[in-house]
């Protein structure tokens, strides 16, 4: 093989490898845009569940107080009834 032969060769596999790299470059930028956008998603129903928790333990919350508050007064009325 002569020294032209070398240098075509060189930058054939040159070539050749700049492609591949490149073709898995731009996979990776389409991939790190579609983990972005799923991450906005995901964020998204995270704080949708987090606000549907918060909501249903505040009306669990006052549920409770307001059974508590007839309990006690209920007792209250007992206790007076009983002296």
């Amino acid at each position: 093989m002569n020294d032209e032969i070398i240098n075509d060769f060189k930058q054939f596999v040159t070539a050749t490898v700049s492609q591949q790299t490149s073709d898995i470059h731009d996979d990776i930028e389409k991939l790190d845009t579609k983990l972005g956008d799923l991450d906005i998603k995901l964020s998204k129903k995270i704080d949708d569940l987090s606000a549907s928790v918060a909501e249903a333990l505040d009306s669990t919350s006052d549920a409770t107080d307001t059974q508590l508050k007839d309990h006690e007064r209920r007792i209250g009325l007992l206790e007076q009834k009983a002296a």
